[in-house]
C-alpha cells in the first residue's frame, strides 16, 4: 500500500499496531492520512483525529 511505503520512507519502520490500524482503515481515513504525510513532523501528527 502506498501510504505504508510513504510512512516508512519518511519515519522509518512502523509499529505493528499502526500497521493493523492502517489495514482496517476506511478509504476516507487512508486519503486523509496520505495528505498529512507530506507536512507531518511525526507519526502522531499523521494519525491525529
Amino acid at each position: 500500500m502506498l501510504l505504508q511505503r510513504l510512512l516508512v520512507r519518511r519515519f522509518g519502520p512502523l509499529p505493528g499496531e499502526l500497521m493493523a490500524r492502517i489495514g482496517s482503515a476506511t478509504q476516507e481515513q487512508i486519503e486523509r492520512w496520505s495528505d498529512r504525510v507530506l507536512d507531518a513532523a511525526n507519526l502522531e501528527n499523521v494519525f491525529r483525529s
